[in-house]
């Protein structure tokens, strides 16, 4: 059996930071497979290197592999809540929803309001079309008028995904995000939904610990990530 691995060279240009998803591999092939997809992104220019396994036969975990220190940084935790009960909200801020014309602006936002967040991807042309579909309800954050945010919703399957919230770093620590997590919880109720979910990296800690406190519980680890550091 040929291992089959993903590279995710995306974020090298703005960040850096380089990602290698294990699809299929045997355990005795996990060595060589790591270090081969190392050696590729290393070439790409890759200064921060991820790792993960997605096959239940080739498991990471802490330690040295491949002539590198894995080290366990993170989890994607998929959470969930009902809707028949939502938070408090002040209606402080507005859920404006996204326009063709208005495309180019939600994509400069959307990537400076994610630099930081951890396994955060950098959006494009063909993202934004994603975002304009059916499948999608996506738009802008407003505060007193002001754009200070994004959303986007993943209406794909008959549990909704809250695939990405976030505010420019300018107005965080205003409580704005407790208000928009009860403005989209809000929106999805209106939609007809019982219960949602969404997908938080584990050291994302004040949004963790945000949805948490709102009455999302753990539901199942889509995901292990782990930094590949050179001994």
């Amino acid at each position: 059996m040929k291992p089959i691995y993903q590279l995710y060279p995306n974020e090298i240009g703005a960040k850096g930071k380089a990602y290698l998803a294990l699809r299929r591999c045997r355990a005795e092939d996990v060595d060589e497979t790591l270090r081969k997809g190392r050696e590729e992104l290393l070439r790409l220019g890759a200064t921060e290197i991820y790792v993960t396994s997605t096959d239940p036969a080739a498991p990471l975990e802490e330690g040295s592999r491949a002539g590198c220190r894995l080290n366990h940084v993170r989890d994607l935790l998929w959470m969930e809540r009902e809707l028949r009960t939502l938070p408090e909200t002040a209606g402080t801020v507005k859920l404006v929803p996204l326009a063709r014309e208005r495309g180019g602006a939600w994509i400069t936002l959307h990537n400076e309001c994610f630099f930081e967040m951890p396994n955060s991807a950098t959006y494009g042309p063909q993202d934004l079309e994603r975002a304009l579909s059916a499948e999608y309800a996506c738009g802008f954050v407003q505060w007193k008028d002001i754009p200070v945010g994004v959303y986007e919703l993943e209406l794909t399957q008959e549990l909704p995904v809250i695939d990405g919230i976030a505010l420019h770093k300018d107005f965080r620590g205003k409580g704005l995000g407790r208000e928009l997590l009860a403005a989209v919880l809000n929106e999805l109720a209106g939609r007809g939904y019982q219960r949602c979910r969404l997908l938080v990296a584990t050291d994302n800690e004040n949004a963790f610990a945000l949805y948490r406190s709102t009455g999302f519980k753990a539901a199942g680890v889509q995901s292990q990530w782990f930094q590949m550091l050179a001994e």
